[in-house]
């Protein structure tokens, strides 16, 4: 069973090595996790093995026998759920990014209404905001656009590392003067092949980086009142770069 995206086998292997110590395999606390969104009406997004677009789902229910989920309006999509031999899930949870395989669903009903029932999965990848690692984009290929003076003026900054928890930004004193403790509020990241994510930013620490010229400035930013949407997003991509990663270094070998 893999939770990962689609990647080639051998670097599907290696990023489950890697993530490894965030999987849980408990049964009781996979279902604690899921008993906890459901709470909450929490989304879902699904896709069939094999499907090249994810929808959201609400998660009704868990009990011992398993979960509910909303059934899809479309007939198409809901034959090609039932019809599938897995379902592939994303969500957060209180913050904590969620991935999970299980299947196949069945067709039940919840307070009257159709829904579908799925087995508890067997495994299920909880990755809080702390524990997503840093990493470095390629140069140049990620920025962040920054709203200033109440949406009046925006600033260009390059991305310089970025992770589950917040960003590194560089820019030029002589554009943007940051403190510590400033709150940058609906700032832009356009994440490749992703779309853009919109994002606060409050500022953590600044320094003056003389090696990149005079005038640069390093703010290190955390995320704030982070989005699920934009959390999901962030962390797909950063799975993209661990894949990108591992690309390079085979060709290296």
């Amino acid at each position: 069973m893999n939770d990962l995206p689609d990647l080639p086998a051998a670097d599907v292997a290696d990023l489950e090595g890697y993530y490894d110590k965030f999987y849980i395999h408990d049964a009781g606390e996979i279902r604690h996790h899921l008993q906890r969104l459901a709470g909450e009406r929490g989304m879902l997004s699904v896709r069939a093995s094999h499907a090249d677009a994810a929808l959201p789902t609400l998660l009704l229910k868990v009990d011992s026998h398993g979960m509910l989920i909303d059934v899809p309006a479309s007939r198409s999509v809901q034959d090609a759920w039932l019809e599938a031999p897995l379902l592939r899930f994303e969500g957060s949870i209180d913050r904590a990014a969620a991935r999970f395989t299980c299947g196949p669903a069945q067709l039940e009903t919840f307070e009257d209404r159709p829904a579908m029932r799925l087995p508890l999965p067997e495994r299920m990848l909880y990755l809080q905001r702390r524990e997503f690692m840093r990493r470095e984009p390629p140069v140049g290929t990620l920025v962040c656009h920054l709203r200033l003076e109440e949406g009046q003026r925006e600033v260009e900054a390059t991305i310089r590392d970025i992770g589950g928890g917040g960003l590194a930004i560089v820019t030029a004193r002589a554009q943007l003067h940051l403190q510590v403790g400033d709150l940058l509020r609906d700032c832009r990241i356009d994440l490749p092949e992703l779309g853009e994510v919109e994002v606060s930013l409050q500022v953590r620490h600044v320094l003056t980086r003389s090696h990149l010229g005079p005038d640069i400035t390093q703010a290190g930013c955390e995320f704030v009142n982070l989005t699920p949407g934009a959390q999901r997003k962030l962390f797909r991509y950063l799975l993209q770069l661990d894949r990108d990663l591992l690309a390079r270094r085979r060709r290296m070998e």
